[in-house]
């Protein structure tokens, strides 16, 4: 596979927000997510380029995507964020992913296959 199929540079411009979205709801059904498992994946990584979209930042969100047999990985880059909109976002997060890690600059959504 090739690796630049894994990554994506979108501003972040709310107009642009749906190709973030269409790009890592496609990495996740590449990636074998199927089902309820897709939406669930969706969800959470819906939240989570809301929160980045609407925190305010300019500049670049860069996601990158890495799966294995067992496992998919989405990792969202951008510009620090220094006061998140989304409430309750890391509940959202224990609901519906596996695994997350957040940091004012970057979001790792992990879920198992």
């Amino acid at each position: 596979m090739d690796a630049s199929n894994n990554r994506k540079e979108v501003p972040v411009e709310l107009a642009r927000a749906g190709e973030a979205r269409h790009f890592i709801a496609w990495r996740a059904a590449v990636a074998g997510l199927g089902g309820g498992h897709l939406s669930d994946f969706a969800t959470a990584a819906e939240a989570v380029i809301t929160d980045i979209y609407l925190s305010g930042v300019e500049g670049t969100l860069v996601i990158e995507s890495e799966h294995t047999s067992e496992e998919l990985k989405i990792y969202l880059a951008h510009p620090e964020i220094k006061k998140r909109r989304m409430a309750d976002l890391e509940e959202m997060l224990d609901k519906f992913l596996d695994g997350y890690e957040i940091s004012p600059t970057r979001e790792v959504l992990i879920k198992r296959l």
